[in-house]
């Protein structure tokens, strides 16, 4: 089976690294096992979404509708997402460089893998998969909000010239779009795609410590994107992340 793992992404990942902007997205053949592999992940997030996820989310996941009962195409999923606020995606071969990753938000764009995560790890991936891809960032680019901010990161992440504005970036970045968390009720709720997209990272957010949210904290606290966090910032709502971030960018 890892045989037969590795055969698949390595052709998803060449379909990838052969696509020329202009042209259609790569259009993927999932086998049954993946699309049963989704289906049962997208059921057991979906549940947990409706328990830990922000607001903003939930209405996005509303308007950029995923199937349950098979891998969508990043084809479908992008020409919706344009329609509701103007990105799209582009196919990514595995880890994009981080430049080149942040700087195609300011054109609206998000590099996207096409894989599966492994059948033996279904509820965490260490990387970056389709599930995480569009169950996480594609939804989170539907909300209006969200896809600006994104935007916004794109632009400093090309105007920024240094190794450490650049890791300052990153680390932001991480704690807010890929493991934000922020208040609604008095309640920590998720907006990050990384934990939405991880039912073991939402499972065990009552355990992790859960820091006041300070962009200057957040560059100094280093992380291990293969594993679950153990430290979170939670900022006062989706407004109060927003702002915050904003200003951060703006000095950078």
């Amino acid at each position: 089976m890892t045989d037969e793992y590795e055969r698949q992404k390595a052709t998803r990942q060449q379909k990838a690294r052969e696509w020329q902007p202009g042209e259609p997205l790569p259009d993927i053949a999932y086998t049954e096992e993946e699309d049963a592999l989704w289906e049962t992940v997208t059921a057991k997030l979906s549940s947990l979404h409706q328990e830990v996820a922000c607001a903003n989310y939930r209405r996005a996941a509303e308007a950029v509708f995923l199937e349950r009962q098979w891998v969508p195409q990043l084809a479908v999923v992008s020409t919706v997402l344009t329609e509701l606020t103007g990105f799209h995606l582009r196919p990514a071969e595995g880890t994009v460089p981080v430049k080149r990753f942040l700087s195609t938000f300011a054109d609206s764009g998000f590099y996207a893998t096409q894989y599966l995560r492994r059948p033996e790890s279904p509820y965490h991936s260490p990387e970056p998969d389709v599930l995480h891809e569009l169950v996480g960032h594609a939804v989170m680019l539907g909300d209006p909000a969200f896809a600006d901010l994104y935007r916004r990161f794109g632009e400093a992440a090309r105007r920024v010239a240094t190794p450490g504005a650049m890791r300052a970036l990153v680390h932001v970045f991480w704690f807010t779009m890929e493991t934000g968390v922020v208040y609604e009720g008095g309640r920590p709720r998720v907006c990050g795609a990384a934990l939405l997209s991880s039912v073991a990272e939402m499972e065990s957010l009552d355990k992790v410590e859960l820091r006041a949210f300070d962009t200057a904290d957040i560059v100094a606290q280093d992380f291990d994107d293969t594993d679950c966090m153990p430290v979170l910032f939670a900022a006062e709502s989706v407004d109060h992340l927003v702002a915050e971030v904003q200003r951060f960018l703006t000095r950078l």
